[in-house]
C-alpha cells in the first residue's frame, strides 16, 4: 500500500530525502544543506557524518547542492606504495562509498615504489584528467624529470603526511600515544624486557611508534636495548625476520610490541616453528587489528585503528574541496584516537621474574 506521507527534495535514485541525512547523521537538514552546498563552513568531523549518513542512505544531492566546478572529471586518484598490505581495505571501501554517493568516481594508483609507476600517474595529474588527489605515500607525485607539479589540485593524505608541509590537508592517528599504550598494557603485565618491531626507515608512522615505545619504557626507569630492537616493514616478513634474530639471543625478551599486525603475526608463526610459544614462552601485542587479528592462533591483542573514520573523513574533506569553495578552506589537520583490543596474545608475568 502506498505511503500517503510527503517526502520533500527526494533523491529520484534512492527516495532518501535530505531528512533521512539529517536523523542519521545526527544533525539538522540545515546542516546537512550546509556540508553539501558550502563544506567550508562545516567542521570537518560534521562533514564526515554527513557523508557517512549521504552514502548509507543512497541520498543523491541535486546538482545544486553540489556546485561542481567548470570542466569537472568527478574522478579522484587515490595514489598508494603497494596495495597487497590489506590494512587499507576499509579505508579504501570507506572513501570509495563516499564519493561514489556524491558522483564522483575513484582510480587507485599503485606506484609499487617505481618511479616510472609514479611518473605515470604524474602525467594524468598534470593533463586534468583527476579533480582530487588522496595519498598514502607520503610525498607528491614526480614526473620523469623528478619535478612535482600538481597545480591547486585538492589534496588529502592519510596514514601519512609530508614533513614542512602545511599546504594539504592529514588523516591520521595518535601513532605515538598509541604504541605507548600498548606497551603500557606489556608493563602492566609485568613485562620489563620488552623487544620491538619497526616499520619502514622514515615512515613517520613508524617513527611515531618508535617514540612511544621508548616513551612508555622510560616512564618505568627502563631504557630501549638496541639488541632488542628490530627493522621491519610494516609486512609479514618482518616478523619472521625477528624471530631469527630473537631466537639466536642468549637472554631473550619476555615480550615484543610489533608495529604492525602483519610483523606481529609473523613473529609468532616463525616462534613457533622454532619451539617458542605465544603467550606462554613469549608476549606479543601489534598495531591496526586487521581483520585476521581475532582468528589467528592466540587471537592476537593489539591497537585498533578507525581506518573506516579516516577514509570517510578524508573523502568528505576533498568532496569540500572539489564541490564548495575549496580555495577558502584551511588545511584540516584531523588526528583520531585508537584503542587498545585485548585478546589472549599476552600473559601476567610476576614482577620478580621481569626483574630478574
Amino acid at each position: 500500500m502506498a505511503s500517503t506521507g510527503r517526502r520533500s527534495k527526494a533523491s529520484p535514485k534512492s527516495g532518501a530525502t535530505i531528512s533521512d541525512v539529517a536523523r542519521r547523521a545526527g544533525v539538522s537538514t540545515a546542516t546537512v544543506s550546509r556540508a553539501l552546498s558550502a563544506p567550508e563552513r562545516v567542521a570537518a568531523e560534521t562533514r564526515a557524518r554527513v557523508a557517512a549518513a549521504v552514502a548509507a542512505t543512497g541520498y543523491t544531492p541535486n546538482a545544486a547542492a553540489r556546485n561542481l566546478r567548470a570542466r569537472s572529471t568527478r574522478i579522484v586518484l587515490a595514489l598508494m606504495p603497494g596495495m597487497s598490505n590489506t590494512f587499507f581495505n576499509p579505508i579504501l571501501n570507506a572513501i570509495e562509498e563516499t564519493l561514489s554517493a556524491a558522483g564522483y568516481g575513484m582510480i587507485i594508483g599503485d606506484t609499487r615504489n617505481s618511479t616510472a609507476r609514479e611518473a605515470h600517474y604524474a602525467r594524468l595529474i598534470r593533463a586534468g584528467q583527476v579533480d582530487g588527489l588522496i595519498l598514502f605515500t607520503g610525498h607528491l607525485p614526480r614526473g620523469e624529470d623528478g619535478s612535482v607539479d600538481v597545480g591547486d589540485l585538492p589534496i588529502a593524505l592519510i596514514c601519512n603526511e609530508i614533513p614542512g608541509d602545511g599546504d594539504h590537508s592529514v588523516f591520521d592517528v595518535d601513532n605515538r600515544l598509541s604504541a605507548s599504550k600498548a606497551v603500557g598494557h606489556l608493563i602492566a603485565a609485568g613485562h620489563r624486557r620488552i623487544g620491538f618491531i619497526g616499520g619502514p626507515e622514515g615512515n613517520i608512522e613508524a617513527i611515531e611508534r618508535e617514540h612511544g615505545y621508548r616513551e612508555a619504557l622510560a616512564a618505568v626507569g627502563l631504557s630501549a636495548e638496541d639488541r632488542l630492537m628490530w627493522p621491519g616493514n610494516f609486512q609479514f616478513e618482518a616478523g619472521i625476520e625477528a624471530a631469527g634474530r630473537l631466537l639466536a639471543l642468549d637472554r631473550r625478551p619476555t615480550a615484543v610490541f610489533a608495529s604492525a599486525d602483519e610483523s606481529a603475526i609473523g613473529l609468532i608463526r616463525a616462534l613457533r616453528d622454532g619451539g617458542v610459544r605465544t603467550p606462554e614462552d613469549i608476549s606479543v601485542v601489534g598495531f591496526d587489528d586487521l581483520d585476521y587479528a581475532s582468528v589467528i592462533d592466540p587471537p592476537l591483542t593489539t591497537i585498533h585503528q578507525p581506518r573506516a573514520d579516516l577514509g570517510l573523513a578524508a573523502a568528505a574533506d576533498l568532496l569540500g574541496r572539489m564541490t564548495g569553495n575549496g580555495a577558502d578552506m584551511p588545511p584540516t589537520r584531523l588526528r583520531l584516537p585508537c584503542r587498545l583490543v585485548v585478546r589472549e596474545s599476552v600473559r601476567q608475568v610476576r614482577i620478580e621474574r621481569a626483574r630478574a
